[in-house]
């Protein structure tokens, strides 16, 4: 008999009872697993801390944004504010970044209990110095006594100018506020890119200085004032809701500023404003011939409008150029404003002066309408 031979390799197979299987090549295959998987693990980590600094970083800037403080911002901040309200407000007017991290900040460090009044802040603010000015308090009456400067409703940008270069104490002249608006720099942040692009507008700040009292000390520019006055009528705008309000009346919020600034200058009871309104924005939407002579007045600047003055060929002239002006003729108030985005409900298409107090009557017809002109002829409150 010849015997069989078994080889190294049979050997091997059989003391494991399976039949080829190669174990320096399953070893060399584990530790490339692991290989890889620790080279996995070590990009998701060095990832997660990239994001995580990101994170960190941008969080940091929601509280301390980069760079130095802007402009001066004066805000009045009404009895009643909410912390809601305050932080939105100096979100929305750009003092901090962000108005979600100011509320989340007040919760984990507190916040002061503020007064209302008048603050003075500065653009790209932290929080902490936003919270400061807030601890210090309103701008003192004592202060405001010293310089108070106060910009009735319906003036225009002219008539700014005239009351500042007869106003006593005031470190700057209205030539010096005149040529603040020419630079330019200094522009709403709600319209006043439609300001400045309008067609035809003799005045682009017209409108966007809010008539209200200003405190001053004896060393503030014109910029200074320039700074206020535009920061608040955004406030304002920005408190009543301007942007999402222009809408529902299917208007720009430019065109709704120059229908503000008409009431302005038309109604003198309080309680016509929104029904002049509607008159406004029932012949807007229909494209007819406002006939408000303060329009006239605006481009003429003649108080008294002569025939001449009222065949005048000016884009102003609302008896000769359909609907709307191409902007506003007065600084209108906050009621004028809220007037001009919530019209009275009603049809009227005229009105006119009945009475020596500033009330009209409103009428839905031509006949009805002239009825009412020939009483205000008769008792010589219209020509």
């Amino acid at each position: 008999m010849t015997a069989s031979k078994t080889s190294s390799s049979d050997l091997t197979s059989k003391s494991s009872g399976k039949e080829g299987v190669d174990y320096e090549t399953i070893f060399i295959r584990k530790s490339r697993g692991t290989l890889l998987s620790l080279v996995l693990l070590l990009m998701v980590l060095m990832a997660s801390l990239f994001f995580l600094n990101r994170t960190i970083n941008w969080a940091k800037e929601l509280i301390d944004p980069p760079g130095d403080r802007g402009a001066a911002i004066n805000l009045t901040l009404p009895p009643g504010a909410t912390t809601s309200g305050i932080s939105e407000t100096l979100a929305d007017l750009e003092i901090i970044p962000s108005a979600s991290a100011y509320e989340w900040y007040i919760r984990l460090k507190g916040g002061p209990e503020f007064q209302a009044g008048s603050y003075t802040f500065h653009s790209n603010s932290s929080i902490s110095q936003a919270l400061e000015v807030l601890s210090a308090g309103p701008n003192t009456p004592e202060q405001a006594e010293q310089l108070r400067l106060t910009i009735p409703e319906g003036f225009t940008v002219s008539r700014i100018i005239d009351l500042i270069n007869n106003t006593p104490g005031l470190a700057f002249s209205g030539f010096d506020f005149e040529n603040e608006l020419r630079v330019g720099y200094n522009s709403s942040g709600v319209l006043s890119d439609q300001a400045m692009v309008a067609e035809g507008v003799i005045e682009p700040y017209e409108g966007l200085l809010f008539p209200d009292t200003y405190f001053l000390t004896e060393e503030s520019s014109a910029e200074d004032l320039v700074v206020q006055m535009i920061s608040r009528f955004d406030q304002v705008l920005l408190e009543l809701g301007y942007s999402e309000a222009t809408e529902s009346v299917g208007l720009s919020a430019y065109e709704v500023l120059t229908i503000a600034s008409l009431i302005e200058r038309e109604a003198r009871i309080p309680e016509e404003r929104g029904k002049v309104s509607r008159v406004i924005h029932n012949r807007v939407a229909s494209n007819w011939f406002l006939g408000i002579d303060a329009t006239i007045v605006y481009v003429t600047g003649n108080n008294n409008l002569s025939a001449a003055d009222l065949r005048v060929d000016s884009p102003y002239n609302s008896r000769l150029v359909r609907g709307l002006p191409p902007g506003p003729i007065s600084s209108p108030g906050r009621a004028a404003l809220e007037a001009a985005i919530e019209p009275a409900p009603g049809p009227w298409l005229y009105y006119v002066l009945v009475s020596e107090d500033g009330r009209h009557s409103f009428s839905t017809n031509n006949q009805d309408f002239q009825r009412d002109k020939a009483k205000c002829v008769e008792r010589n409150l219209c020509g």
